[in-house]
């Protein structure tokens, strides 16, 4: 984490004006604007509804049968805070120990950085998530940056660092490019931004997601597909490449879904996951839909680890694998 002085308690009293404006159901999705604003372009994968026509692959629903544990949800460790950054917000020289991904025309061009140091801007009190991938997520939604970072920490001299670390915007198609030879965008386990597929917390209080949630469970295979765009999966060629589309099953009624004790936040999601489905983003150590860390999201016991509990995993669909 950041160890900045006093972090925690500037980060509790700074939620409420760090979170967009809670109000209203009818926000138009535009990325980057609006009270509950949706990242990435309209054309992006993260914001294409799933129609009639969504075609299956019978053979890998049989793995969603047999894949062990429970759907789970936590939002205490191991995801993203979100923080909003302006004009005003303090810049810092960071040092980089691994890989800094320099995104640029439009989402089409990836430079890589080996070491160094960038400058990002970080608000005062802003800390990484709980977990030792200690993650952070930087958004000015005046210009569309986007920055993440991982494994920030204080180093000994004061100054900050972070082990990986990208820019990307939040106007892109969310699906970044490869640089001149080969080498795939930096971030965390599909290749893909932090925000793809993060449930936030103006989402879940206007009762309402509109896009493709991001997943995560043990032992994805190394393959990829679109929008993924790496892996870091060590499963067999039978396991789900990273960047597999799934989709609740869009017959299960909301009745039902009641009836298995979703409700609330719950249902808010499993709709999402019927509409728009989830993408798989990451090897975790369990099943796991990605939502905001609790420091900037403020869920204070709303939501937890068993939220989503109640959908069984083998009442997902594995979509056929689409072209880029």
């Amino acid at each position: 984490m950041f160890g900045l002085v006093g972090c925690l308690a500037a980060v509790g009293a700074g939620i409420a004006g760090a979170l967009p404006s809670l109000d209203g159901d009818n926000d138009e999705p535009r990325a980057g604007r609006g009270p509950c604003w949706r990242p990435y372009s309209a054309a992006s994968p993260w914001n294409t509804l799933l129609g009639p026509a969504a075609r299956y692959d019978e053979g890998r629903e049989q793995y969603m049968r047999e894949l062990d544990g429970e759907l789970t949800s936590d939002p205490t460790q191991y995801t993203y805070p979100v923080y909003e950054v302006g004009p005003r917000t303090p810049v810092h020289e960071v040092r980089v120990h691994g890989v800094y991904s320099n995104v640029t025309a439009r989402g089409r061009v990836l430079r890589i950085q080996k070491g160094g140091s960038v400058r990002l801007p970080v608000p005062a009190g802003a800390s990484g998530a709980s977990g030792s991938d200690a993650q952070i997520v930087l958004v000015n939604r005046r210009t569309g940056d986007e920055w993440g970072a991982w494994r920030v920490r204080r180093e000994a001299d004061g100054r900050l660092g972070i082990t990986n670390g990208y820019h990307y915007n939040v106007r892109w198609s969310g699906v970044p490019p490869r640089d001149r030879s080969g080498r795939p965008f930096g971030s965390r386990g599909a290749g893909v931004p932090y925000l793809a597929g993060l449930v936030r917390a103006c989402e879940i209080r206007r009762g309402r997601i509109d896009h493709a949630l991001a997943f995560a469970y043990a032992y994805p295979s190394d393959e990829f597909v679109h929008p993924a765009t790496k892996s870091d999966g060590a499963g067999g060629p039978d396991d789900l490449p990273e960047g597999t589309r799934l989709q609740l099953d869009p017959q299960i009624s909301k009745a039902e879904l009641r009836d298995w004790g979703c409700r609330g936040p719950c249902l808010t999601i499993a709709t999402a996951l019927q509409r728009y489905g989830m993408y798989v983003v990451d090897n975790s150590g369990r099943a796991k839909i990605m939502l905001e860390f609790e420091a900037t999201a403020g869920w204070n016991g709303w939501l937890d680890d068993e939220t989503v509990s109640p959908i069984p995993l083998s009442a997902f669909k594995v979509l056929r694998e689409p072209g880029p």
